[in-house]
């Protein structure tokens, strides 16, 4: 039978047990709030809030920046397409003359081109608006403007 005694040792056993927990749990405490610089926890953590409220700040700077990077890449030239053409059958030149566009992805851009004959070479500039000329297009031009426009999507 447990006698008065044994129950006596048995909770003088338990108390000396959760005495030395609560000491475990103390010293890790003072560990934990004391930091690895002698700092405490709460100064850490006012740290991190600072730090997370600057993340924050930066995060808003950068996305600005992306969204003007981006509203200017969309202005630049970045469709091009090129057609070799010759526009006098018969004259034995190979191909000598071209038409090019240069377009942003807005469809805004030029067409530039270029018509050699023997003697003389004649250049010509098409301003695009909306992938749309205000002149009329020739077929060469139309070509390089299509490149263009497919080269945007590549």
């Amino acid at each position: 039978m447990i006698t008065t005694l044994h129950f006596a040792i048995a909770m003088g056993i338990a108390l000396g047990l959760l005495l030395l927990w609560n000491i475990f749990l103390e010293w890790r405490l003072r560990r934990l709030t004391r930091g690895n610089n002698g700092t405490n926890l709460e100064a850490h953590l006012a740290s991190i809030a600072r730090d997370y409220e600057d993340l924050g700040e930066f995060k808003q700077t950068v996305l600005s920046s992306i969204q003007k990077i981006d509203s200017r890449v969309q202005g630049s030239i970045r469709g091009v397409g090129m057609v070799r053409f010759n526009p006098f059958a018969g004259s034995g030149l190979n191909k000598p003359s071209f038409a090019a566009a240069f377009i942003s992805e807005k469809g805004d851009g030029l067409v530039i081109s270029s018509l050699h004959a023997r003697d003389s070479v004649s250049i010509f500039t098409k301003t695009i608006v909306s992938f749309k000329s205000e002149n009329e297009l020739t077929s060469e031009e139309m070509a390089a403007l299509e490149k263009a426009r497919i080269s945007l999507h590549t």
